[in-house]
């Protein structure tokens, strides 16, 4: 039967690190230790091997987020160029719509507003358009519409909180910060 080499992960790793110095504070015999010190330095050259490649690809996720950045840029121009189209047409049939098919119906129809065509029955009508606020200020109250949206300012919050913690003093109710762990690459 063939035994599969799983390969350690980082924590893995420093797990075994961490008990192997742990095992040499506790150790004394001479040749214990040169054996834990042996395993310690092999455990070191591992994690710096670990080190390399999670650094190679943190670079391919930065890599793939650029491309992905790139592509999401790409298809927003593309998404303006078909709303634009999109308007286009809107602004086009609007036109036939509300001006040169009322135009044609009254020069070329019968006396009832209607224009027959091989494809199509046209009838010219009248109907209530939009309506226009010509005052604001004077429109009742029953026609006025107010929203109101509320959100938290976070950048806001997150200042006066680093600020607090620093200080000391007591976090606003409702409110909490805590200190995570970055890794700045150089």
């Amino acid at each position: 039967m063939k035994l599969i080499n799983k390969k350690q992960t980082a924590k893995e790793i420093i797990g075994e690190y961490m008990d192997t110095i742990l095992e040499m504070s506790i150790t004394e015999e001479p040749e214990q230790i040169t054996a834990l010190e042996l395993k310690r330095d092999g455990l070191q050259l591992k994690m710096k091997e670990k080190v390399k490649s999670i650094d190679y690809f943190s670079q391919n996720l930065k890599e793939r987020d650029y491309l992905l950045s790139a592509e999401i840029e790409a298809h927003k121009d593309e998404i303006d160029r078909l709303r634009n189209r999109q308007r286009a047409l809107d602004a086009t049939s609007d036109y036939l719509n509300k001006i040169l098919l009322p135009m044609l119906i009254e020069e070329l129809g019968d006396e009832n507003g209607v224009l027959e065509t091989d494809t199509a029955r046209y009838k010219l009508y009248e109907t209530f358009g939009s309506v226009i606020v010509t005052d604001q200020d004077k429109v009742p109250e029953d026609f006025i519409k107010t929203k109101i949206t509320q959100s938290i300012d976070k950048a806001k919050a997150r200042k006066v909180c680093m600020q607090l913690v620093k200080d000391n003093a007591e976090l606003p109710e409702g409110l909490t910060i805590t200190k995570v762990k970055r890794v700045k690459r150089s």
